[in-house]
């Protein structure tokens, strides 16, 4: 991107803005990620694990799109687009706040998976 910034006439975007949207993308790859590490060490199922993620980046996107025209506003915050790119990171940079809750989850995600993963009984 910073390659191809003048050229595409983003010189008003700096290199710390692209850099908040690029780290807040890869937080919410990694979120989803987790949650289906941690469906899949629960389950023990790899199609359980990768439907269900992608059912659930589904909801999750439409929970954070439309919840303000359904009159559902606090439904946004449950969904981690909104952590993502609520802040809009491209235009006002880090949005601490919103990559702390997107690292937060992570962690609770990645302990759950743990935790499910070692009550599993993979000798038989």
């Amino acid at each position: 991107m910073l390659a191809v910034r003048p050229g595409a006439r983003l010189d008003s975007i700096t290199v710390g803005q692209f850099t908040a949207q690029c780290l807040a993308l890869a937080l919410l790859i990694i979120v989803f990620g987790t949650i289906a590490i941690t469906i899949g060490a629960a389950t023990g199922s790899r199609p359980t694990a990768l439907a269900a993620t992608a059912g659930i980046a589904v909801l999750t996107y439409a929970a954070g799109t439309l919840a303000g025209q359904i009159g559902a506003d606090a439904l946004r915050y449950a969904s981690p687009f909104h952590y993502y790119i609520g802040g809009e990171p491209l235009r006002n940079g880090f949005q601490w706040a919103d990559l702390s809750i997107l690292t937060a989850t992570i962690a609770v995600l990645l302990t759950v998976a743990v935790a499910a993963f070692n009550c599993r009984d993979l000798t038989s």
